[in-house]
């Protein structure tokens, strides 16, 4: 069903579901396309009410983000009282609430019930442990992964455990490969690797976030993924002001792929977010 926005630019997408649910998924659409970017942080000289108004300028609507884990690392989040205190600085504001779960055991430092409260939580495979275990940093330039193949392997072994284990609504940066590997993405990520993935996408209901900044997953990855089922999510993945909202990858690709809004992410709504896995 479609409803106005309060500004009268843009009509909103409200799925036939619950009440809250519809309301949960209210988002701009321009030219047939969803204008959201739910891969949006703040920090680094980016508040939330600048973050809003950069939105308000573009056009569209934001999911905002702080990185969020078990305490000791750094984090923006690490406990129900920092979450709280997070929700809370978002409350009435024309934006998505959410979290980018760090590592395999963020969920630890948090209750379901404060997990709960927030429209949706994403997770990267960035971190892909090496052999040891220890979380190894695939996006910086100078790291080199060994054994393609090997590398390869365990990055789709992670890819799996985040969607399978962890209580997560998008899997972000999808197939991202270091730069040592980047131009072999077509011959790593084989048609075996990709549908291993995005069999799990469809399982555990975790949308496939189209990454602008990365421009991943490829065409052709998309393609599968729309074939199966998956449901798809925009992120810009920038983090300055000049280029958060930027989602130019993500239209570019929802455009070739024929996307409709029904193949696309909306939150679950307050207080329904789902907390584990089944």
């Amino acid at each position: 069903m479609l409803a106005t926005g309060a500004a009268g630019l843009f009509s909103l997408v409200t799925p036939a579901r619950s009440t809250a649910r519809a309301a949960a998924c209210d988002f701009p659409i321009r030219d047939g396309v969803p204008r959201v970017d739910y891969h949006a942080h703040v920090g680094d000289g980016i508040s939330v009410d600048g973050a809003i108004k950069l939105s308000r300028q573009r056009g569209l609507k934001l999911g905002l983000l702080q990185h969020a884990g078990v305490k000791g690392h750094g984090y923006a989040v690490s406990d129900d009282e920092e979450l709280d205190a997070w929700i809370r600085s978002l409350q009435e504001k024309p934006v998505f609430k959410g979290i980018e779960g760090e590592g395999t055991d963020w969920m630890s430092a948090f209750s379901k019930s404060a997990i709960a409260r927030l429209d949706y939580v994403q997770a990267d495979p960035l971190a892909v442990p090496d052999k040891s275990g220890t979380p190894i940093q695939i996006w910086r330039p100078e790291f080199r992964p060994g054994d393609p193949q090997e590398f390869m392997d365990r990055y789709v072994d992670y890819h799996l455990r985040l969607i399978t284990t962890h209580p997560i609504d998008i899997l972000a940066v999808p197939t991202f490969l270091p730069e040592a590997l980047r131009a072999d993405y077509d011959r790593l990520w084989t048609a075996r690797r990709a549908r291993t993935i995005i069999d799990a996408l469809v399982k555990f209901n975790v949308a496939f976030e189209i990454d602008s900044r990365f421009r991943v997953p490829s065409e052709r990855l998309l393609q599968m993924a729309k074939s199966a089922g998956v449901t798809f999510a925009f992120g810009s993945n920038y983090q300055t002001a000049e280029r958060l909202g930027d989602i130019s990858y993500c239209v570019e690709m929802y455009r070739r792929l024929g996307l409709t809004t029904g193949q696309f992410f909306c939150p679950a709504g307050p207080g329904m977010k789902p907390v584990e896995r089944r």
